[in-house]
C-alpha cells in the first residue's frame, strides 16, 4: 500500500509551480468602456439635437396633456408639452413645453400661442379635426432680435396670421353692434376682409375695430372710404317711410362691415396701415354730408307731437336742412297753459347764398319771419306716423313782428299742423251750428206742414184743380187741331215762299239768262244813245239836211 506523505512535507516527485505575473488589458473591461461611450455619445447628441424649453401661460389647460398634446405650425410639429403646472396665485396654469432644435429663432415678443379645439365663432366652425386627435398647441413664428422664453397665450385663435398679404385698418364707432372677431367685411358685397379684434376706448365712449383686408383689396381703401356695419337687417322706420337694406344673407345673420367709396367723393389718397376711419352705422350714412356751422333754433308747439322724435328731419319745401336735437314740455304760469318746446339744428352750409352776406344771422331772421317763415309740424308717413318739421314762407299769417332774440334760442313762429286745422275749422263749424235755432226751426217747419195739408185738403183748392184739368184737356185739345189742320198750311206756304225766293235768287243771279239778256239791251240802248248823239250833232252843225237830206252842203 502507497504511503500517504505527511501533512507539511513536500513529495519529490511533485513538480514545483512556478510563479509568472501577467499584465495584459482584460476583455471585460471593453464592456463598460463601450457603454460609457455610447452614453457619452447618446447625452451629446441629446443636448445638441435639445430644442429650447418654453413657458406659456393660460387661463384653463382644458384638452391639454403633459407629454401627449404637440405644438403644431401648419399641421406640422415644432414641439412637445413637457408639464402643465398652476400658477402661485392660481389665476392661470403654466404650460412647459420643449421645442425643436432651431426654433429658438423664431421665438420673440411677436410670437403667438393658441390652443386649437373645436370652436364656433362668426357662422364658422374650425377645429373639428381636434375632435378625433385632440387639442394642440397652435404657433406664430415671428423672427426678433433677441430670443422669448415666457409667452402669454391666446384665448381665441388669431383670424389673420402674421405675413399674409394685406393691411389692417381701425374703425371707431359708437357700438359694437352684432359684430365679433372674425365677422366678414365685403367690398360690393365680396368678402375680401374679416374683423381681427376690438376694444373699448380708454374713456369707454368708442370702440375700436381692428380690420383686416386681404390684398389685393386693401389698394381700395383710401382716404374718402367709407365703411359701415352692414350687420344684421337695417330697417329704418321713420318720417320718410320705411326702409329694408342687407349686405348678404352671412351678415344678416352674424354680422359684418363693408366699405366703399361715394361716387359723388373723390377716392383721395391712399391711406397707411392702422388709418383710423368712422365706421356709419348704415349704408344710407355714408352719404351724409356733414356741416361744421350749425344753429340752433327754439320752436314752440301747442299741440300734440306725437310721432316727432329725435333726429326728425327738419325740411325747407321738401330739403333737408336740419333735425329735431330736442323735446321738452313747459307749463308758462303766466299763460296757465302748457307749451311743448323743440329745439331743431339748422346747418347753413346747406344753403347756398347768392349775393352779400352783409346782414347778421338775427336781422335774416327776424326779416324772414316777417315775410312769413312759419314752422309746422307734418305726417312724413301715413304708415308710419312719423312727424317732420316743414319750415316754409307762408306770407298770407298774420304778422308777427318780434321774434323772441333774448333767449338762450332764437325762437321761430309756429302754425297748427294741417290735421289741428282741419280739427279747428270742423271745432268752428260745429260752434257755429249749435248757435243755430233748430228746435224753433223744426217748429216753424212742423207748423209749416201742418198749414200746407190744410190748404191741400181745403174744399175750394179741389175745386180749382178739377177746373183748372179741364182747362188743360181742352188746351190739349186745341193744340191738336193746331197740328192736324194749320200746321199743314203753314208748311204749304213755307214751301212757295221758299221756292219763289229760289226764283228771285236764280234771276238776279250773275250768270243767269236774265242777267244776260238785260246787259245784252242796255249795251243796245248805250249803242242808240250813241247814235242819236251822232245824228243830233250832224243835225246842228247841218240843220238843213232835214230839208235837203243827207248829202252835199249846199
Amino acid at each position: 500500500m502507497n504511503e500517504e506523505p505527511r501533512e507539511g512535507t513536500v513529495s519529490a516527485d511533485v513538480p514545483e509551480a512556478v510563479v509568472s505575473s501577467k499584465r495584459s488589458f482584460s476583455i471585460v473591461w471593453l464592456i463598460p468602456l463601450v457603454a460609457a461611450l455610447i452614453g457619452g455619445w447618446l447625452a451629446y447628441k441629446a443636448y445638441t439635437e435639445k430644442g429650447p424649453t418654453i413657458t406659456i401661460t393660460f387661463k384653463t389647460a382644458e384638452g391639454l396633456e403633459a407629454g401627449k398634446t404637440k405644438i403644431k405650425y401648419k399641421e406640422v410639429e415644432v414641439g412637445t408639452v413637457e408639464n402643465i403646472t398652476l400658477s402661485k396665485d392660481l389665476s392661470h396654469v403654466v404650460v412647459t413645453a420643449e421645442l425643436v432644435k432651431g426654433a429658438e429663432k423664431y421665438l420673440s415678443a411677436k410670437t403667438r400661442f393658441w390652443v386649437v379645439r373645436a370652436r364656433v365663432a362668426a357662422g364658422k366652425v374650425t377645429g373639428l379635426g381636434t375632435l378625433f386627435s385632440g387639442a394642440y398647441i397652435g404657433m406664430e413664428p415671428v423672427k426678433g432680435e433677441e430670443p422669448v422664453y415666457s409667452f402669454k397665450g391666446l384665448e381665441i385663435p388669431p383670424v389673420v396670421t402674421s405675413g399674409e398679404p394685406g393691411r389692417s385698418f381701425l374703425l371707431r364707432a359708437d357700438r359694437l353692434g352684432s359684430l365679433d372677431i372674425g365677422s366678414p367685411v365685403y367690398f360690393r358685397q365680396i368678402k375680401v376682409g374679416e374683423v381681427v379684434s376690438y376694444k373699448l376706448d380708454e374713456d369707454g365712449r368708442s370702440v375700436h375695430i381692428e380690420v383686416f383686408v386681404h390684398a389685393p383689396h386693401d389698394q381700395r381703401v383710401h382716404s374718402n372710404t367709407r365703411f359701415w356695419n352692414a350687420g344684421g337687417i337695417d330697417l329704418t322706420v321713420d318720417a320718410n317711410g320705411i326702409r329694408l337694406d342687407t349686405e348678404s344673407f352671412v351678415s344678416m345673420m352674424i354680422g359684418g362691415i363693408a366699405f366703399d367709396t361715394p361716387m359723388d367723393l373723390e377716392a383721395g389718397g391712399p391711406v397707411k396701415e392702422g388709418h383710423v376711419f368712422k365706421l356709419y352705422k348704415n349704408r344710407r350714412s355714408i352719404y351724409e354730408k356733414s356741416y361744421e356751422d350749425k344753429r340752433y333754433f327754439l320752436l314752440n308747439f301747442k299741440g300734440s307731437v306725437r310721432g316727432l322724435s329725435r333726429g326728425a328731419p327738419v325740411e325747407f319745401r321738401g330739403i333737408k336742412v336740419g333735425k329735431v336735437v330736442d323735446i321738452g314740455l313747459e307749463y308758462r304760469e303766466q299763460d296757465v297753459a302748457f307749451y311743448i318746446p323743440v329745439l331743431i339744428q339748422i346747418e347753413p352750409q346747406r344753403i347756398r347764398f347768392i349775393g352779400e352776406e352783409t346782414m347778421d344771422p338775427g336781422s335774416r331772421l327776424k326779416k324772414l319771419v316777417e315775410k312769413g317763415l312759419r314752422a309746422q309740424l307734418k305726417t312724413g308717413s301715413l304708415l308710419t306716423g312719423e312727424l317732420y318739421v316743414d319750415l316754409d314762407m307762408h306770407p298770407d299769417t298774420p304778422p308777427v313782428q318780434l321774434v323772441k332774440l333774448q333767449g338762450r334760442y332764437p325762437e321761430i313762429p309756429t302754425l297748427p299742423s294741417p290735421l289741428e286745422q282741419i280739427t279747428g275749422r270742423l271745432t268752428n263749424i260745429v260752434a257755429k251750428l249749435e248757435k243755430v235755432p233748430i228746435e224753433q226751426i223744426g217748429s216753424d217747419l212742423r207748423d209749416t206742414v201742418q198749414g200746407t195739408r190744410r190748404l191741400m185738403t181745403a174744399p175750394d183748392l179741389l175745386e180749382t184743380v178739377r177746373a183748372l184739368k179741364a182747362t188743360l184737356v181742352q188746351t190739349q185739345q186745341l193744340a191738336a187741331n193746331v197740328n192736324n189742320d194749320l200746321a199743314p198750311k203753314v208748311s204749304s206756304i213755307l214751301d212757295q215762299t221758299e221756292k219763289a225766293v229760289a226764283g228771285v235768287e236764280s234771276a238776279i243771279n250773275s250768270d243767269s239768262a236774265l242777267q244776260y239778256e238785260l246787259k245784252r239791251a242796255l249795251k243796245e240802248l248805250a249803242r242808240a244813245a250813241h247814235s242819236l248823239s251822232i245824228l243830233a250833232d250832224y243835225l246842228e252843225r247841218h240843220p238843213d239836211s232835214l230839208i235837203f237830206g243827207k248829202g252835199e252842203s249846199r
